[in-house]
């Protein structure tokens, strides 16, 4: 036998070790279940300041598709994410497609020069005990001028609502109506900002109300 025919036979049997080895490290990737917030809240308009835009904006522990808890009843400081269910998006991403949509998308709704921006603060599904969870939206929302990106009103929002279900689709359902809630909030606040509660800022005449 050649040398020739014995390095070809053991460079063929070293190449199949390497592909048997590398299939052993190859598991098949996890199925997601994915979701999203669903249809924007239907919330009841009043007469007030409407934003042109919203824009969400949230810290970097915030930023992927993760959904995440936390056992405040174990470890309150430590965020996991469950293993197998995931956010169609970012929570900024969703959040500002909601608000946007229940606050300016309505047909009746003429859009003033002023916008909204939101500072995400919490968005997580919180565990009381093994069975009782809930979820947390925070935010802080700043309406600014458009004509000279001034700060005209500030608020900060914290909702808190039962999950049905101490699991993923409990907080699911938990977050969309806590979402629900947070734009009937931000309408109202809006509200109280075009009138004599305003404190002399003229906001709704700067606003285009």
């Amino acid at each position: 036998m050649s040398l020739t025919h014995l390095f070809r036979t053991g460079g063929c049997a070293l190449a199949a070790a390497a592909l048997a080895a590398c299939n052993t490290l190859i598991t098949a990737p996890t199925a997601f279940h994915v979701f999203d917030l669903g249809r924007a809240p239907s919330v009841a308009t009043t007469q007030g300041i409407t934003p042109s835009s919203i824009e969400v904006r949230a810290p970097s522990w915030l930023a992927s598709s993760a959904m995440q808890y936390r056992l405040d009843y174990l470890e309150p400081a430590s965020r996991e994410s469950f293993a197998e269910s995931r956010w169609a998006g970012a929570p900024a991403d969703l959040l500002q497609h909601q608000l946007s949509s229940a606050l300016i998308g309505q047909d009746s709704v003429v859009p003033g020069p002023c916008r909204i921006r939101v500072e995400l603060d919490e968005f997580v599904q919180g565990f009381d005990s093994e069975t009782d969870s809930h979820a947390i939206v925070a935010a802080r929302a700043t309406l600014v001028s458009s004509r000279d990106d001034a700060p005209l009103a500030r608020r900060a929002f914290e909702v808190r609502v039962a999950a049905p279900m101490p699991d993923a689709r409990g907080g699911v359902q938990a977050h969309r109506e806590a979402v629900r809630r947070l734009a009937e909030e931000l309408i109202h606040w809006l509200a109280s900002l075009d009138g004599p509660d305003a404190q002399g800022l003229n906001i709704g005449e700067r606003c285009g109300n």
